[in-house]
């Protein structure tokens, strides 16, 4: 007999649709109105958002039949270069959420975090900061 067949959950799509959850739920101002996505819509012409959390799956070693530890990145952009407090604010918050990410949810693939670095400034020309966090995501796949 030879092992099943294990696919992964799509990453990305899991934390956009839990962060905006969480994010929606908390009582800061600053978590109001945050567009939570994967990709930067102004790059492609679209308006700059008040506040926004963009996540990418890094990817990470398989670790068995059924795990892998996966690296995602976090930008959190608000406020402006010039008053980032928004963009420091949001992104603690943020960050501090990652401890409610695992669950023994059947539909939450994240079983831990095994690792956080940031957040940290980011130098760059556009109208809004930029904070940029790492988290390494222990998660556990499915039968196909």
């Amino acid at each position: 007999m030879h092992d099943p067949t294990v696919i992964h959950t799509d990453l990305e799509l899991f934390l956009v649709g839990w962060y905006r959850a969480r994010l929606s739920q908390r009582p800061e101002p600053v978590c109001r109105d945050v567009e939570v996505d994967t990709w930067e819509s102004w790059a492609a012409g679209g308006p700059y958002p008040n506040r926004l959390l963009l996540i990418r799956d890094d990817g990470g070693p398989a670790t068995s039949l059924l795990t892998a530890d996966l690296t995602v990145g976090l930008s959190v952009l608000a406020g402006s270069p010039e008053n980032p407090k928004d963009a420091v604010d949001l992104a603690a918050i943020v960050h501090a959420l990652r401890t409610e990410i695992p669950s023994t949810d059947p539909d939450n693939p994240v079983s831990a975090v095994t690792g956080a670095f940031g957040p940290h400034s980011v130098t760059e020309t556009q109208p809004r900061a930029r904070r940029y966090m790492t988290f390494t995501l222990s998660v556990v796949g499915k039968a196909l």
